[in-house]
């Protein structure tokens, strides 16, 4: 457990360095290196670097070392690497390739959800919006974020699309990054169009509900100055 926390620690200071280009492309490391700098073990050193690995961000040889590569190879969907970029220099860049993939995305999941959702998840989605509403009068920001993750998830895989579905991770990373690393307070125009995404979704009404799911997208990129 301790070499595990311990290289993950190491990771995001490492994966944060990569996506500022503090470390850029071609720079190779040691786990000499790494273990002198962080003071760890060589097997949390190696395990820091596996995990970066995992994520297409370096490339261990023997003899060689460990190379940083180039973004072009980085799973730029993976959200510790959208976490990365979230805290780092490119956050402005990042939030705004987030909402133009969102914008291409959620409004044609709700358009979809509005045909294909099935009671469980209309339930799911009401509920959601419910609890939003409740936890913004608080204010219960961390309330309000997982009730907000549920809805977009749910959202998305009421699209009965898995390859829409699969971008449930992305969407819950970015609303993470707002809540913690962003002033935010819960807008209520925010909450008021996600119930329209639920009624339009419940009413089998697609233009509505891909409608409002664009001004939710929009509002979401204008707070975060995207």
């Amino acid at each position: 457990m301790a070499v595990t926390f311990l290289a993950r620690t190491v990771s995001d200071e490492l994966g944060r360095r990569i996506v500022d280009e503090e470390l850029p492309a071609g720079r190779r490391m040691t786990l000499e290196a790494i273990e002198s700098e962080f003071e760890v073990s060589r097997s949390v050193a190696r395990e820091a670097v596996k995990i970066l690995e995992s994520l297409h961000m370096v490339r261990s040889r023997r003899r060689v070392g460990t190379e940083v590569l180039d973004a072009a190879s980085w799973d730029v969907l993976a959200p510790r690497v959208i976490d990365w970029h979230l805290s780092g220099r490119r956050r402005a860049e990042e939030l705004t390739w987030i909402s133009e993939l969102r914008s291409g995305v959620e409004p044609i999941a709700a358009r979809l959800a509005s045909t294909r959702a099935d009671p469980h998840q209309c339930a799911e989605l009401t509920g959601a919006v419910m609890g939003m509403a409740a936890a913004a009068s608080g204010p219960d920001l961390e309330s309000y974020l997982g009730h907000d993750i549920v809805f977009h998830r749910t959202l998305l895989l009421a699209s009965g699309n898995p390859l829409i579905a699969e971008h449930a991770e992305v969407v819950e990373a970015v609303l993470r990054g707002r809540t913690n690393l962003l002033p935010f307070v819960p807008n209520p125009a925010a909450i008021a169009l996600h119930r329209e995404v639920v009624d339009a979704v419940i009413g089998h009404r697609g233009e509505d509900a891909e409608e409002a799911m664009r001004q939710i997208v929009a509002e979401a990129q204008e707070a975060m100055g995207a």
